[in-house]
């Protein structure tokens, strides 16, 4: 890439001050960027750290406009400088990482019955199952599996070493990355004469448009009916999704998280690390639930909850205060049964 950073405010959208005639070939942070790249902050509290930075140009608070501060390169003002940087970002990302060209690749093997439309690219050893639909624009990269009758939405793009199971659909702008299963069956059995039946699991799973799902994450097909990730959601990666979920718009899911079955996610909802859902348990729309908490009842629209046992928010923290708390006062229960003679 070689940009000035007139040219960068344009494609931001964005109003500049000092153009100086550099030449803008990256990006970095504002502590190791160079001459040629851009950087950002995203508060006027950090202005004190442009006059160290090497930065050729820099994306700043619009409120900065009325602040004095020292920097050598040109000042590019956003109303969100983080998002004007990763717009940046995108731009870069495209001549880093090109898209392929269409193609598919001699070793693929691709049922004839499958339905692959113009402008995909499908990479070495992929398979596609019969019956498959592949939309305009996917990607399909190496050693990845598309089951019997799977549809992939305009394009989504699949990690290489994907499996996407029988049934399953995926809508458009979708990414999965490398490791994902989608699709396998649900743990479902039951106990007759002291063993474990397995009742077949015989639905699928639906991902809907926008959605991320991270690497070596597991989303199980339902036992009927459909497991649904709902349009926007974003998956961490090593997460697990168990059979008959429903998980709506806009969620946020991090690292390590399970869902057990026949949950209902609601929208806006972020789920911290570690984080275990019970089974047949109702998240209302926008509840958070910090890490390493452990979900056991139904969590009401907008609440925050944190412990082992998702207690309220505010109850947890106090506990966990008081927790720390607990030497000095066994020391002091110790000197008062003492002298109480106890």
């Amino acid at each position: 890439m070689n940009i000035t950073p007139k040219r960068v405010a344009e494609l931001l959208g964005e109003e500049i001050k000092s153009a100086i005639d550099i030449i803008i070939t990256g990006a970095d942070s504002i502590a190791t960027a160079k001459k040629t790249d851009l950087t950002y902050i995203d508060h006027t509290d950090k202005l004190n750290l442009l006059s160290n930075s090497a930065a050729g140009c820099i994306i700043v608070p619009a409120q900065a406009k009325n602040k004095t501060f020292d920097f050598k390169g040109a000042i590019i003002y956003s109303e969100n400088p983080k998002y004007s940087f990763a717009k940046f970002l995108r731009i870069l990302e495209k001549e880093i990482l090109p898209a392929k060209p269409p193609s598919i690749h001699k070793s693929a093997i691709i049922d004839e019955t499958a339905i692959i439309d113009e402008n995909v690219f499908i990479g070495p050893y992929a398979v596609i199952g019969k019956g498959a639909k592949i939309f305009e624009g996917v990607h399909i990269n190496a050693h990845c599996f598309i089951g019997d009758n799977v549809q992939i939405g305009k394009d989504s793009f699949i990690h290489p070493n994907v499996t996407v199971r029988e049934n399953c659909i995926i809508e458009q702008k979708v990414i999965i990355h490398s490791g994902a299963v989608i699709g396998s069956d649900g743990y479902g059995y039951i106990k007759i004469n002291n063993k474990h039946e397995k009742i077949p699991q015989i639905g699928k799973v639906r991902i809907q448009e926008n959605v991320e799902i991270g690497a070596n994450c597991a989303i199980d097909r339902a036992t009927l009916g459909e497991t649904v990730i709902g349009a926007g959601t974003k998956l961490d990666n090593l997460i697990h999704i168990a059979h008959n979920v429903t998980m709506g718009a806009n969620c946020l899911i991090m690292g390590q998280v399970g869902i057990a079955g026949s949950s209902e996610i609601g929208n806006n909802v972020i789920i911290g690390g570690q984080s275990a859902i019970s089974d047949h348990i109702k998240i209302g729309d926008n509840a958070i639930v910090m890490g390493k908490t452990g979900i056991l009842s139904n969590l009401d629209e907008g609440k925050i909850v944190f412990g082992q046992v998702g207690r309220p928010h505010r109850e947890a923290m106090k506990i966990e205060v008081l927790m720390s708390k607990l030497p000095e006062m066994y020391k002091t229960l110790k000197k008062i049964k003492k002298k109480l003679d106890l």
